[in-house]
């Protein structure tokens, strides 16, 4: 038998000992944005591993010292002895800063990764539709909102929250990242909250910090995408609906507004509302008959509202909602198949190895506890393996709950010192890793071209910037999404010249991966009628700096000079972005 002292050294070497062994097998991640293969092409895989040893020594030492300092017989955090009264000032002094100590600790996590670029060209389109809000206002956005505004496969909601923050804020990605990573950190304090309301502080503050244990989610906080907010809308909507079982009053209509805002948030969200029905019935057979009557009546109170507003929403945009499900079904689901990313992947790679592991531990544990709750958090995860839903973006909002799964299989092992060092080093060993390894691959992306040439442009004398889009010969999709990305990065008008972003092909077709680029309309914003004798500055964009100029571009450039130049290119996704920047001689402005 190990010793308590002794057990507290498997968890630095499992650290260890995993990552090497995930690093050795590196090739059998495929996912499709961070994948070990190509992120350690870019990384330095000495640098983390020798933090990683660093950082495990450290816990170790901090371990050793913390275990022969502390007095005999003393109680541990979330130990018996402290957790027995309720009421005691150690467990009231948990129960209340645990929240805002993960909610600081969260968003300083998701701040860090605010340097990284629009690595996901969907922002093109949630940022084309919260524009329109900013500039032509809500009551255009709400009647425009699948029309003049084009919304692909989105719900409005995110696009929405968006629009509203340019308009009353300004137009910047870092209020718009200031609001994801809020989010972010509130969905950590919600993963601690559900935790708490199922089982106690421990489990829930285990999964809150088994959430930032998964590396991919920080490469999410700082887009301008929906993934995180429909993420903390889900769960939500799950903690909400819990309390409204067991409280009703205001908790009802917090559920029911819960609810609708993860309805309006994304289709693949629908499928994950499924487990409201599932907390009803654990909640109503588990109870006794007086109990189980006022949780029914307050179930249909709750879900009863929720459908009335879904209802309504859909009888107003159902032409809008038709089609949009019609292109899911025809186009999306079959297409899944061919962008699918394997279990391996994200449960291994993405995720750290003890939370899968741990997670799975759980499975065996709540059925020999006969642990019916334990259902509420293990649904979804089953409706994942079960429908083979294998695109790790599609599956994001259901982490925290995994993360309380594997919350669950780490209250098993035995001794509280343990269990502290097991997560510590788990949550170590993902930091690390995102921080040393997926940060500056990212960072290395062609889309970085249009971060650093919108960045560029502010600095530019011009008020109004002309932009050109320049398609390659065999393209992948279209360039023309590229505008709105580098958008985000500046405060200078936009004026874009569509003539040679048009292109017609088989690309249009519907095997397209980036299909929704060839039909993505050029905003009105950005089209004038007025001449262009006025513009000082003028940005290309093409796949490459050595692009040929068409015709027309090189004689309207003639009085222009080449200034600046972006044309990173990190040599593994087909759709990449170049920009070159012109601004006009002195002598052609007059000076």
């Amino acid at each position: 038998m190990l010793r308590d002292k002794d057990r507290i050294l498997i968890p630095p070497l499992l650290t260890t000992v995993s990552f090497l062994i995930l690093f050795i097998f590196r090739s059998w991640d495929d996912n499709r944005l961070a994948s070990w293969h190509w992120v350690f092409e870019h990384a330095d895989a000495v640098r983390v591993f020798v933090a990683l040893i660093i950082g495990c020594g450290l816990i170790t030492l901090l371990a050793w010292l913390f275990w022969w300092r502390r007095p005999p017989g003393s109680p541990l955090p979330f130990s018996q002895e402290m957790t027995a009264d309720l009421r005691s000032p150690a467990a009231m002094m948990v129960d209340r800063l645990s929240p805002f100590v993960i909610f600081i600790v969260y968003f300083l996590c998701g701040i860090f990764f605010w340097r990284m670029p629009e690595v996901n060209i969907d922002a093109s389109r949630y940022f084309t539709q919260a524009k329109h809000l900013e500039l032509f206002g809500v009551r255009y956005f709400l009647s425009e909102w699948g029309r003049e505004i084009h919304a692909w496969t989105d719900m409005p909601l995110i696009p929405f929250f968006y629009g509203v923050i340019f308009k009353f804020f300004g137009e910047s990605r870092h209020y718009a990242q200031l609001f994801t990573t809020s989010l972010f950190a509130l969905t950590g304090v919600l993963t601690f909250k559900t935790g708490q309301a199922l089982w106690d502080e421990e489990t829930g503050i285990y999964g809150a910090a088994f959430l930032l244990c998964i590396p991919y989610l920080f490469t999410q906080i700082p887009l301008m995408l929906v993934d995180v907010p429909v993420m903390f809308l889900l769960l939500l909507a799950i903690f909400a609906v819990i309390r409204a079982l067991r409280c009703g009053h205001v908790w009802i209509a917090v559920a029911s507004l819960s609810i609708f805002f993860t309805f309006l948030s994304k289709y693949s969200a629908w499928l994950m509302l499924s487990v409201l029905p599932v907390i009803v019935c654990v909640f109503a057979l588990r109870s006794e008959e007086p109990e189980k009557k006022t949780f029914l009546i307050r179930a249909v109170l709750t879900f009863s509202s929720s459908l009335v507003i879904m209802g309504l929403f859909i009888l107003v945009d159902y032409d809008v909602i038709r089609e949009q499900i019609k292109l899911l079904m025809t186009y999306q689901k079959p297409a899944l198949k061919r962008w699918d990313e394997s279990f391996l992947s994200t449960f291994l790679f993405q995720a750290h190895p003890f939370l899968t592991v741990f997670a799975f531990v759980s499975i065996y544990v709540a059925f020999m506890r006969r642990d019916w709750k334990y259902l509420i958090i293990f649904w979804l995860v089953l409706l994942v393996i079960v429908f083979q839903i294998r695109r790790i973006r599609y599956i994001m909002m259901v982490f925290p709950l995994f993360s309380l799964m594997a919350s669950y299989g780490l209250r098993s092992v035995k001794g509280i010192q343990t269990r502290v060092i097991t997560i510590t080093c788990a949550l170590m060993s993902s930091l690390i890793l995102a921080v040393t390894a997926y940060l500056p691959f990212l960072q290395d992306l062609s889309a970085v071209n249009l971060k650093k040439a919108g960045e560029f442009l502010d600095t530019c004398s011009s008020s109004r910037i002309e932009v050109h889009v320049i398609q390659p010969v065999q393209p992948t999709g279209s360039l023309l999404v590229a505008v709105p990305i580098m958008d985000i990065f500046t405060r200078k008008t936009l004026i874009v010249d569509e003539r040679s972003a048009a292109w017609q092909n088989a690309a249009e077709s519907g095997l397209s991966p980036l299909r929704f680029t060839w039909e993505f309309k050029n905003p009105s914003y950005y089209r004038t009628t007025e001449t262009s004798t006025n513009v000082d500055t003028v940005a290309v964009i093409s796949d490459t700096a050595d692009s040929q100029l068409p015709s027309y571009l090189i004689a309207h450039l003639s009085g222009f000079q080449l200034v600046k130049s972006f044309d990173e290119y990190e040599g593994i996704f087909s759709f990449r972005t170049s920009v070159r920047i012109y601004e006009k001689r002195g002598d052609e402005r007059g000076l």
